[in-house]
């Protein structure tokens, strides 16, 4: 249901896509291994939540986010924190746990990509669940998602 989701959203906007198939993985990193590429061609989408509401933040499966930079970046107090389980499940039902993509679901989330992969030509990402990836220009998922690229990865 989840994937069906996204792609249906990409159709509408006449956005290019491949979805791939893969076994089950829990991180970004796995899928990267389960579908044989690079993990920084693999984004991974963290959920944060705090003092401006909800936002996703997409950084390369082999970075991991600076919580400082992104507060910087979205204004935000030292309240800004990642979603947890319960607050995921509540907000994403549509989606696995876990397996958020950067776009797809409630609307409203602020989203901020890396420069790391918006830069790419590609980027793969979960597709809603833990066995299925969209692939899709960069450049796509930075208009359909209307992110804000800054550096946010740990230095």
């Amino acid at each position: 249901m989840s994937s069906t989701m996204l792609i249906e959203e990409l159709a509408t906007r006449g956005l290019a896509y491949e979805l791939l198939s893969h076994e089950h993985t829990e991180r970004a990193a796995d899928e990267a291994e389960a579908l044989e590429i690079s993990p920084d061609d693999v984004a991974k989408t963290i959920v944060l939540v705090g003092d401006p509401g909800r936002a996703r933040v997409v950084v390369p499966a082999s970075e991991r986010i600076d919580l400082r930079k992104v507060r910087e970046t979205l204004g935000a107090g030292k309240e800004m924190r990642l979603a947890t389980e319960d607050e995921l499940a509540a907000d994403f039902p549509m989606f696995e746990l876990g397996a958020v993509p950067p776009f797809g679901g409630p609307e409203g989330d602020r989203v901020v990509v890396d420069p790391r992969i918006a830069e790419r030509e590609s980027v793969v990402f979960e597709a809603g669940s833990h066995g299925q990836s969209l692939r899709m220009r960069s450049a796509d998922l930075l208009a359909v998602t209307r992110a804000e690229t800054a550096d946010i990865c740990h230095d």
